[in-house]
């Protein structure tokens, strides 16, 4: 998915595709402002998915000769570590620390979720199966609310927050089954 499809999506939620969709085939400056705003909306949009809803995960593979492993070293802005598997694909015990993790000496599988880093607008986003139209209702919502549109941005809200638990029950959220006293 495109930033630029969701641009396109906002701004036609919110009655602006006109200046916006201008700006970005055209170039023309009166859809600037707007279609800037709607790119800063997109990135809080995906950052919040990211850190709130629906974690992206990355994997990496890293030698770790003297026993730390900063947390530079790691392609991705860390947010969590979930796992740390030894060369053999075996969990192995880490520490963590604010700026690295202590575990085992040698070669080492890091499984952790991360924070998207900002987009431009010809960008893809991180998030591959979710729908123009969530990022679209939220966009919709964060742009009427730096807008001062709050009664608007609380309908694009009440949208947002719908299409998100379809999109959890589309991602197969874990089901807890109920369970029987015998």
């Amino acid at each position: 998915m495109k930033v630029k499809e969701c641009v396109e999506k906002a701004a036609m939620l919110l009655g602006i595709a006109d200046d916006v969709c201008a700006y970005l085939e055209n170039g023309y400056a009166t859809g600037e402002e707007p279609a800037q705003r709607l790119l800063k909306c997109f990135n809080l949009v995906e950052n919040e998915l990211a850190l709130d809803y629906l974690p992206l995960f990355a994997e990496q593979k890293v030698a770790n000769k003297d026993g730390k492993v900063d947390f530079l070293l790691l392609q991705k802005n860390v947010v969590r570590i979930v796992s740390v598997k030894n060369g053999a694909g075996e969990s192995v015990k880490f520490r963590l620390f604010p700026k690295y993790l202590e575990a085992p000496k040698g070669d080492l599988t890091i499984v952790y979720s991360y924070i998207p880093p900002e987009k431009q607008m010809g960008e893809e986003s991180d998030y591959v199966t979710l729908s123009v139209r969530l990022f679209g209702y939220g966009m919709a919502m964060n742009y009427a609310l730096i807008m001062g549109l709050y009664e608007e941005a609380a309908v694009w809200e009440k949208k947002y927050k719908e299409a998100l638990e379809a999109a959890y029950r589309i991602r197969g959220a874990a089901v807890v089954r109920s369970r029987r006293w015998v």
